[in-house]
């Protein structure tokens, strides 16, 4: 937590960087907008980025969230999410062993260790893994993209910068209440009591869910939560960018599995985070971009008319005709 809060203050520090130095510069500017192609027909606007927008843009994000959840698509794909939810826990335990016994033959680790006076050094491969639905690895990716806005003066890569710490907060604030809701045992700690498939304890006391979060916190996955809504704010403000969603999603399937094989979290614990991401992101990003298409218009051909030629005669006249078709 001191990390994160390290970071988000120099975060704020390097905006207000951009914000103060050369200001005399800054006032002859008159460009407060700025326009990326993504194909022939689409192009990406965005307004000049603002040092609070990721705080300041949430209330109108979860506006967005609402607006998007009842739409006829989105209720669907949740009740899927459910259904599958559902579906999954009656076989949750068998999967987790399975999956440990994988691991274990792949020398996946059951643990996950760090190195390093903040413990931020993954010592193995799995620990590297799991680190990818971690808040930490979210901030490294977009403070790469406020160095790159900030030195190329883009707009585009500041505000995706931006959203990613947006998607962090978010998350958050929609998992917390729902992992103490249910109050799942995570695989590990249900395994040391005896507890086939985890013990749900909903609406924990706050001081018991502080002292022994495993025993409450497995549903939803806020990694999977976080990495999904990560993916989908990349792949959407650089859609031009087609191995963004497969590289995204291959990496949350491996997070995924390392997650089970490590007994963090059940099978169940993935269809609603995957689904809240989906919201999240694209809730976020809407909020940011305005999209301006190029409409062809087709103009109509023109015509060619067609002649025909007659000629007649009589006692006295030569008579001579035109036929014209259009």
């Amino acid at each position: 937590m001191n990390l994160k809060v390290l970071l988000f203050f120099l975060y704020c520090t390097i905006c207000f960087a951009q914000n103060s130095i050369d200001s005399n510069e800054r006032k002859n500017e008159k460009l407060d907008l700025q326009e990326f192609k993504i194909n022939s027909g689409l192009v990406f606007q965005y307004e000049k980025p603002k040092l609070f927008d990721f705080i300041t843009k949430l209330p109108n994000d979860f506006g967005i969230m609402g607006e998007m959840f009842i739409q006829k698509n989105n209720m669907i794909w949740f009740g899927a999410s459910i259904g599958a939810t559902l579906a999954i826990i009656p076989i949750d335990q068998k999967v987790t062993d399975n999956s440990r016994n994988f691991g274990n033959q792949i020398g996946f680790q059951p643990d996950h260790t760090y190195s390093g006076p903040i413990k931020i050094f993954p010592k193995d491969a799995n620990s590297a893994i799991y680190r990818l639905g971690n808040g930490f690895t979210v901030i490294l990716v977009g403070g790469g993209l406020l160095v790159y806005g900030l030195s190329n003066n883009d707009y585009r890569a500041m505000h995706t910068s931006s959203e990613l710490l947006e998607g962090i907060i978010a998350s958050g604030i929609l998992v917390q209440p729902l992992k103490r809701i249910t109050g799942r045992e995570s695989p590990f700690i249900a395994e040391q009591n005896g507890n086939v498939g985890g013990a749900w304890r909903s609406f924990p006391s706050f001081s018991a869910y502080q002292k022994n979060t495993p025993s409450y916190d497995a549903m939803p996955s806020g990694h999977l939560t976080t990495l999904m809504t990560s993916v989908i704010i990349l792949s959407e403000n650089y859609k031009e960018v087609k191995w963004i969603k497969p590289v995204g999603y291959s990496l949350m399937g491996l997070m995924s599995f390392e997650m089970l094989q490590s007994k963090v979290h059940w099978l169940s614990d993935y269809p609603l985070a995957i689904f809240m991401g989906y919201i999240i992101g694209k809730s976020i990003v809407k909020s940011r971009i305005t999209e301006k298409t190029n409409t062809i218009i087709s103009m109509p051909k023109k015509f060619k008319p067609k002649y025909n030629y007659s000629f007649s005669s009589n006692q006295n006249f030569t008579l001579a005709g035109i036929n014209i078709t259009f």
